[in-house]
């Protein structure tokens, strides 16, 4: 008895290692002092995924599919961005957490008192860019200084930020403020960089947003009003307007080729995709529950899909808009972003 005893105390154990969620009870959230769960080294290109339930960064191998470390953050995490050293989390905590990827370990965060709140978070060249959604302002942080050196004021709030990767123009919508916002670096005749901004009318919940990879076209999803307005970004113009039924739709992405655009259901089953050219909806995915996050794999004809409501990501093969893979035990999963060892 003895034996069999100490037997299934070991099946117990080692069950607890490897199935995580198991040992922290279901949807229960984790204790963000308790240990890193690694499975291996962070290979040196890597998907990072945010459990908003879990208040846990979760890394994934791209070329295994394989999770290799859950690190625990704390809050209620939403978005996330990479510098290709550290990960910079916006939750419901203050400031922003900090975790070092290679080293799998929460180091001193960013203090945002000065600002207030924040949803919106992206890098961006060598710097961090946040939207303070309630203040309507974006700051911006260099981490090699450890300074915030740059504060801009906007027309509406900012729920999600698109910068290009020069920082000459970054795009922001607003869920407060019923505007579109692009704003563009401008030099005058002194050399001196000016900041000129061109509005569009938004709802009164502006979210999901798209630039295509040849930053012509910029699509704006209107959550209230079930449309997307399509806007050539040269000539800063809306083309097209885009109508659709649906329940709860909040974000949308571009395919790394710019063919298609992805579009979540936070209500229904499907990722939904749309023809670029035609502005038709094409086909629909069937993922089995509601989900939020889109992230692009910059290197395969991939996307990733946070299925939140279904607690799994999927996998998708873009050139086909199929299922490839399947990860379960993900606590509410939302905000994504490509880690690049520097």
């Amino acid at each position: 008895m003895i034996k069999i005893a100490g037997f299934l105390f070991l099946i117990n154990l080692l069950l607890l290692e490897t199935h995580p969620l198991l040992a922290q009870g279901g949807n229960q959230a984790v204790d963000p002092d308790s240990p890193v769960i690694s499975f291996g080294s962070t290979p040196r290109e890597a998907l990072l995924v945010g459990e908003k339930d879990a208040g846990r960064l979760v890394i994934i191998d791209p070329e295994t599919l394989e999770i290799v470390a859950r690190i625990p953050t704390g809050g209620n995490l939403h978005e996330l961005a990479t510098d290709g050293r550290y990960v910079y989390i916006g939750s419901n905590l203050p400031g922003v957490t900090v975790v070092d990827v290679m080293a799998q370990k929460r180091v001193e965060p960013i203090d945002l008192s000065a600002f207030g709140d924040r949803h919106a978070i992206t890098f961006a060249g060598s710097h961090l860019y946040i939207g303070h959604e309630t203040q309507r302002l974006i700051s911006r942080y260099d981490p090699a200084t450890k300074q915030f050196d740059e504060v801009i004021g906007l027309p509406g709030g900012s729920h999600l930020l698109l910068i290009t990767p020069d920082e000459q123009r970054i795009f922001t919508a607003s869920s407060n403020g019923q505007v579109i916002t692009i704003i563009d670096r401008v030099s005058n005749d002194r050399g001196q960089k000016n900041l000129v901004f061109t509005t569009f009318p938004g709802d009164t919940r502006m979210e999901g947003m798209a630039l295509s990879p040849d930053e012509t076209e910029f699509w704006a999803l209107h959550m209230n009003q079930k449309k997307i307005s399509v806007i050539n970004v040269p000539e800063k113009k809306l083309v097209s307007t885009i109508s659709f039924e649906g329940g709860l739709n909040n974000r949308i992405k571009f395919t790394k080729d710019g063919k298609y655009v992805l579009m979540n259901e936070l209500q229904g089953n499907e990722l939904r995709v749309w023809d670029v050219a035609t502005r038709k909806e094409v086909k629909r995915i069937d993922v089995g529950a509601g989900g939020e996050g889109i992230f692009i794999d910059p290197i395969r004809p991939r996307a990733y899909y946070t299925v939140s409501r279904g607690n799994k990501l999927v996998v998708i093969d873009t050139d086909t808009m199929t299922v490839i893979k399947e990860i379960p035990d993900l606590l509410n999963p939302d905000g994504m972003d490509w880690f690049s060892a520097k």
